[in-house]
């Protein structure tokens, strides 16, 4: 038998501990014990011990201090140097997480401890993003206050999914536990209902004492993670959503144990421990479909393929791509995407990169030469050397920047949330209000089944998932389809917005410009140099100007050096010995001598291009473009549909308004620098601007939603809320369309929860719900919200090659690729 000491705390026995520390009687008083020393009340303990004798426990030593004491490496500036951590930033991965309400309570943070600006949490990967400041609070402190609200936290590691299979593990023995109480819980009961308590009293007795025993770990712990719910809400401030389902089963476990020992009433632990099994069972499933949406698996899924072939002896496998390591030897034949990233071994051919740097031209490769994941091999198959997969990989890179923008929480969710906060502290006034008019109607036995039952069947879990998983959701489909978000928050404001502002150049237009009129045959030379002046720069006019030297013969000459680009206005720079500046006439004014030539270009619907060398005006070129032929009929859609579309370019405004009135739009405006664009859309929360990511980056990222509709998608997304992978405005329309059916979900999501929650909460009140029935229906009820989020149409799978449909990768899904998702 093991030693016992009184508690620190209260001085009732406890376990001795052999490590020296403070032994405590229950986590209440080690809890009380940290919150006081913590608090700088320590002294209660010494004006205690002068009033009475102390108890013989250990020297008290503060909880607080001890978990400090467990994170105090996170302090360590070279751990923050390795793991990449910007001062005041950090990524931690949480156990404990649950469900919602757990969100809930984890971003209320900032309330708790002063310097903390900002606690994200990103539930699908089970992971809180924090902002501090390091002068008040430092990232430990942070650390114990997590561990003490019950989610202990750790560094984001490389074995991260070995850590949730290790949670996973731990709830399936929970769950096996809990459910082989109940089993033998009820096998007692159903002895006692079958006659048992009339052959023979004792024994009778015997079976109800066994059924308080065998209750006794179901409840205390198999309901603990209701218990921790509850009480990391209460330390937080706020009502946390497993607080009536905790407060249900303890009253119910009560009334049975109090009618055991004294002999009155009729106890109900059959239905106590099938009540705790059906709510872990309901949760488990819950988690897993709620996990198996995680984000970085839909967007990963979109962008990379989900089998690839791997070298194995003399033989070619297929295999899952999240079980290739480095060194394994992959072919990758034409047409399909690379797995990985890498170097060829074997093979000559081209690899579109496209997706990541936007280059729209294949790019050579040769044996030694460095592949990505995510590029598509154009040529012969290739034989490559993994170097990185995963989210080692460039594009993995990416959609983790993607999944640092994952816990930036929708507006609708935030206010399901603080409605699910007031319908928790409604609930419970009710069941207080329930309990005392069924107590004086019916006795206790009645009331105590009618609190539990409305505290159970009232759990606004279903209310507390319904917006954030249907956006998560509509998130992974639309990267299926080809739409890269990076945000649920970015959708909901895709779906609110009533203004579509476009860009001209490479956005209406095909962005293939072309050099129409190159001018007087004497300006051959300036033409020459502008194009090698242009060599590295990455707007579709430099595009124009490199194409036409190309076809001149003259882009061999060595590269340009001192080259600076002026967003909107030009690029300037040398070309061997002349020093030159290319660009609008806005930022190079011709002489009078060329205005003519200005007037004459622009009449003919051509962008002007002003040529400078040394100094002087050497020519005025006029460059094309063509409308994309899905331009007018987008535009004709968005309108009848009710957006207002406007049309913004920093070209010349009669060669915008010709644009603009071959689209039929309206609101037209040519000669915009920039932050021009920027300042008109600036504060308006309904406009969508659609550029091509790289020239309209300001205002991609002023805009309260930013599409990007060119350029790839390492540089897209560094600037837009949204990357189209399909080249063209078509996509465009499919995106918004999206966005509005999966805020319909969201608002079906809505509807179901607070019908069925004011439903059946009502039918508890009045007595016609049982707690088993109860214990059935609030796991029924996520699941119905799952269900339905999971069932969404809100977007179409690609038929391209972008990414696999969702029927093919379920029916492909293997256990390490669900990890994954996880």
């Amino acid at each position: 038998m093991s030693q016992t000491v009184p508690c620190v705390h209260c001085g009732l026995p406890a376990p001795a501990r052999d490590d020296g520390a403070p032994s405590f009687c229950c986590a209440g008083c080690r809890t009380v014990h940290g919150l006081l020393h913590d608090a700088g009340l320590g002294d209660y303990y010494d004006l205690r011990s002068s009033l009475e004798a102390p108890p013989s426990g250990h020297p008290a030593a503060p909880a607080g201090q001890e978990l400090h004491a467990r994170y105090a490496h996170l302090d360590d500036p070279e751990l923050a140097r390795v793991h990449g951590m910007a001062p005041g930033r950090a990524t931690l991965e949480l156990a404990g997480l649950h469900c919602a309400a757990c969100v809930w309570v984890l971003e209320r943070l900032p309330r708790l401890l002063p310097g903390v600006s900002s606690a994200r949490v990103d539930y699908g990967r089970g992971r809180i993003h924090l902002q501090w400041d390091p002068e008040q609070v430092s990232l430990s402190t942070l650390a114990a206050t997590l561990d003490r609200l019950g989610y202990p936290p750790r560094l984001r590691t490389e074995d991260a999914d070995a850590e949730r299979a290790r949670r996973t593990r731990s709830e399936l023995w929970r769950l096996a536990v809990t459910g082989a109480l109940t089993g033998n819980v009820m096998l007692l009961t159903f002895a006692l209902y079958g006659g048992a308590s009339d052959a023979d009293a004792t024994m009778a007795r015997f079976m109800e004492l066994l059924s308080l025993l065998l209750a006794v770990p179901a409840v205390a712990w198999g309901a603990l993670p209701f218990y921790r719910g509850a009480w990391s809400g209460l330390r937080a401030g706020v009502l946390h959503m497993d607080l009536p389902i905790s407060l249900g089963i303890i009253a119910g476990f009560s009334a049975s144990a109090v009618a055991t020992l004294t002999g009155t009433g009729e106890p109900y632990y059959d239905s106590v421990t099938a009540l705790v099994f059906l709510l872990l069972v309901g949760r488990f499933v819950q988690q897993r479909g709620q996990q198996r949406v995680a984000t970085r698996g839909e967007l990963w899924q979109g962008l990379v393929p989900g089998m690839a072939e791997r070298r194995q002896g003399d033989e070619w496998v297929q295999v899952y791509a999240t079980a290739l390591r480095p060194g394994d030897r992959l072919r990758v034949r034409t047409g399909e995407r690379m797995a990985a990233d890498g170097h060829v071994r074997e093979g000559r051919g081209h690899v579109d990169l496209s997706m990541l740097t936007g280059e729209s031209r294949p790019e050579p490769v040769a044996p030694g030469r460095r592949v990505l994941a995510g590029s598509i091999n154009t040529g012969p198959p290739l034989e490559i050397e993994v170097e990185a997969v995963g989210s080692a990989t460039r594009l993995g890179q990416v959609v983790e920047r993607l999944g640092s923008a994952d816990a930036e929480r929708a507006p609708v969710a935030r206010m399901a949330d603080r409605l699910a906060g007031w319908f928790v502290a409604t609930v419970i006034g009710l069941s207080v209000v329930g309990g005392i008019t069924w107590w004086l109607h019916a006795g206790p036995t009645r009331a105590f089944e009618v609190v539990v039952s409305l505290l159970v069947v009232s759990c606004p879990c279903a209310l507390g998932l319904a917006t954030p998983l249907a956006l998560t959701v509509a998130r992974g489909r639309a990267a299926r389809a080809g739409f890269v978000v990076r945000s649920t928050a970015a959708l909901e404001a895709l779906a609110s917005a009533r203004r579509v502002v476009l860009d001209k150049t490479g956005t209406v237009t095909e962005g293939a410009v072309r050099v129409v009129d190159p001018g007087e045959p004497g300006h051959a030379e300036a033409l020459r140099l502008a194009a090698v002046l242009e060599r590295d720069a990455r707007h579709p006019l430099a595009d124009a100007l490199r194409r036409w030297g190309r076809e001149d013969g003259g882009d061999d000459r060595d590269p340009p050096t001192d080259v600076v680009e002026h967003p909107g206005r030009g690029v300037e720079g040398r070309v061997g010995e002349h020093r030159l500046r290319v660009g609008s006439p806005r930022w190079i004014e011709p002489p009078a001598s060329h205005r003519s030539r200005l007037e004459e270009l622009l009449a003919r619907g051509l962008t002007p291009v002003v040529i400078e060398v040394d100094g002087e005006v050497a020519a005025v070129i006029g460059l094309g473009d063509r409308l994309r032929p899905e331009a007018a009929e987008v535009v004709r859609r968005l309108r009848a549909h009710g957006y207002s579309v406007g049309l913004r370019s920093g070209d010349h405004p009669r060669i915008v308004r010709a644009v603009a009135d071959a689209l039929g739009i309206d609101d037209a405006r040519g000669g915009l620098a920039p932050e021009d664009k920027a300042a008109e859309i600036s504060g308006d929360l309904s406009c969508v601007m659609v550029g091509d990511g790289i020239n309209d980056a300001l205002a991609l990222r002023t805009a309260a939603v930013g599409v990007a509709v060119g350029g790839g998608a390492e540089a897209a997304l560094a600037v837009a809320d949204v990357y189209l992978q399909q080249p063209g405005l078509g996509p465009l329309w499919e995106l918004l369309r999206g966005a509005r059916r999966a805020r319909a979900v969201v608002r079906r999501n809505l509807t179901f929860s607070l019908v069925y929650n004011l439903s059946f909460a009502s039918l508890a009140l009045a007595g016609l719900v049982t707690p088993l029935l109860a214990a059935i229906l609030m796991p029924l009820s996520s699941l119905t919200v799952v269900l339905g989020s999971l069932l969404q149409r809100s977007y179409a799978a690609s038929n391209g090659n972008v990414g696999v449909s969702a029927a093919q990768s379920l029916r492909t899904m293997s256990p390490a690729v669900a990890s994954e998702m996880q």
